[in-house]
């Protein structure tokens, strides 16, 4: 009798841990192709549902918290934009406590949340995350020297930062290049962060 039920209970944890994948490939597909304020807090409500019943999964976490950072630049509310922040901070939180979370992703996700503060308002927030935005980036190249988004990224802010300052960046290009190689070759896991590299098709096909 133990050994059936112990059998059943592995079978509806399996199932579970299916359907929940199927559910987590369904929003991470939604999300590359979401656009507007309504189409992410779709997503973002159905990622919720996967957080509590995947709780020591991390990619759920890390989609929402990824999800709020897109709701910031996309929301014309103020206050709107800073509570999806908020949120963001609190699920890149929630995730130092989850096994097997790919830290070099987690930090860049974190430069990139303090980058949306910097857009908000730039004259307060630039010289307040100024360094902390290229701190975490840095970061995540140690964790992995070879993530693209880290690499895209820290390149456009350097590159932004120069033309601020009304400077050049002259490493800009070479950087640019190096990322878009790694997105050619990046991780193929389902469901792994992949994101990014979109932009830089857009910039291609612009030229």
């Amino acid at each position: 009798m133990k050994t059936i039920v112990f059998y059943m209970l592995t079978v509806l944890i399996l199932l579970s841990s299916k359907i929940c994948a199927q559910d987590l490939s369904t929003s991470v597909a939604n999300l590359k192709k979401a656009n507007t304020e309504k189409e992410y807090i779709a997503i973002r409500n159905g990622l919720e549902r996967l957080c509590m019943q995947s709780p020591g999964e991390w990619l759920p976490n890390y989609y929402i918290a990824y999800a709020d950072v897109q709701l910031s630049f996309r929301t014309p509310s103020k206050e709107n934009k800073l509570k999806y922040l908020s949120d963001a901070d609190t699920y890149l939180k929630k995730l130092t406590d989850i096994s097997g979370t790919d830290a070099s992703e987690v930090y860049t996700l974190k430069g990139y949340r303090l980058y949306s503060l910097i857009a908000l308002d730039p004259q307060t927030n630039g010289p307040k995350y100024f360094g902390e935005v290229t701190l975490n980036y840095q970061t995540a190249l140690k964790f992995n020297p070879d993530n693209p988004r880290a690499i895209m990224l820290l390149a456009m802010f350097n590159n932004d930062m120069a033309k601020f300052m009304h400077r050049t960046y002259d490493d800009f290009e070479a950087q640019i290049s190096k990322a878009t190689e790694l997105f050619a070759r990046a991780n193929s896991l389902p469901n792994y962060p992949s994101w990014g590299k979109e932009w830089l098709d857009s910039r291609l096909s612009a030229k």
